[in-house]
């Protein structure tokens, strides 16, 4: 028991001596086959885009109204029988303090469906038409919002190329280019692997895995360039300075992956698998 908690203060101290460089060609196989299978994903079978990106319609229906609530199969029947492909239908249950909401998307459907389908949930849902709301999404936005995300992307890259080359070396800023790129690359890939739908949340939580890869990419880099400095009259290879280094941040990049994972498990565990809150389930 001692030795685990001296090993954990060794951690903090930033006292550890893992061989990073050492066994860096196990990251480089591990990264390289995550890498090719993500990319075969997306040549072969792409992203599964949301409605907010491929357009579309979606209906919100109360599901604990005075019928009874409502099943996937009920509104699965309601599509079906007017004449929708619903295999491809995205059903969530959004669970309410009071209400829960049955919420239908589908692809884009001529305005007389869309009536047709919303008179179908009224009427299965025994209440007035107008508490069936209708929500119809062109594929524009999306594309629009994706163009705009991708501009802002590359001024971001730019910028941040410029700002590490200026505080740092532009060997580094490169470097950190192709680290980010990476792992985006590896989260996007992982998506198209699972069939995951990607909507505005998952581009916001691609654009924070960026913002946690520069971070931790900045920190070792600035360590590294200090530690060079300081071990400079001891001759010391770049490959143990970059191990010492990697060592005295390895707490931080620790710290900082637990206190962004924390909130996110506890949401999941508690919103969704304690209380219930099928949203997040989804």
């Amino acid at each position: 028991m001692k030795s685990r908690f001296a090993g954990l203060g060794r951690l903090y101290r930033g006292e550890t001596t893992f061989d990073f460089i050492g066994r860096r060609m196990i990251g480089f196989a591990v990264s390289l086959v995550i890498v090719v299978a993500g990319a075969g994903s997306l040549l072969i079978q792409g992203l599964e885009l949301g409605i907010d990106f491929r357009g579309g319609v979606a209906w919100e229906v109360p599901s604990n109204s005075s019928a009874g609530e409502l099943t996937d199969e009920d509104a699965r029947a309601v599509l079906d029988a007017n004449n929708i492909e619903s295999t491809s239908a995205k059903i969530q249950f959004l669970t309410g303090t009071e209400l829960q909401i049955m919420r239908v998307q589908v692809g884009d459907q001529t305005e007389q469906v869309r009536l047709a389908v919303q008179k179908s949930y009224a009427d299965l849902a025994k209440v007035p038409v107008e508490e069936v709301s209708v929500a119809s999404v062109s594929s524009s936005w999306g594309r629009s919002i994706t163009e705009k995300a991708l501009r802002a992307l590359v001024v971001f890259f730019i910028v941040v190329s410029l700002y590490i080359s200026w505080r740092l070396e532009w060997k580094m800023a490169l470097t950190a280019i192709i680290a980010m790129a990476h792992d985006v690359v590896i989260s996007v890939g992982v998506y198209s692997l699972l069939g995951f739908e990607v909507t505005p949340a998952t581009v916001i939580a691609f654009l924070t895995i960026l913002g946690f890869s520069l971070y931790d990419t900045v920190v070792v880099f600035d360590r590294v360039l200090e530690n060079s400095k300081k071990f400079a009259a001891s001759r010391q290879s770049f490959a143990n300075i970059a191990n010492i280094s990697t060592n005295e941040v390895l707490a931080r990049s620790l710290n900082t992956t637990l206190a962004s994972a924390l909130p996110v498990v506890s949401l999941l565990v508690v919103g969704s698998f304690i209380l219930g809150a099928k949203s997040l389930e989804d």
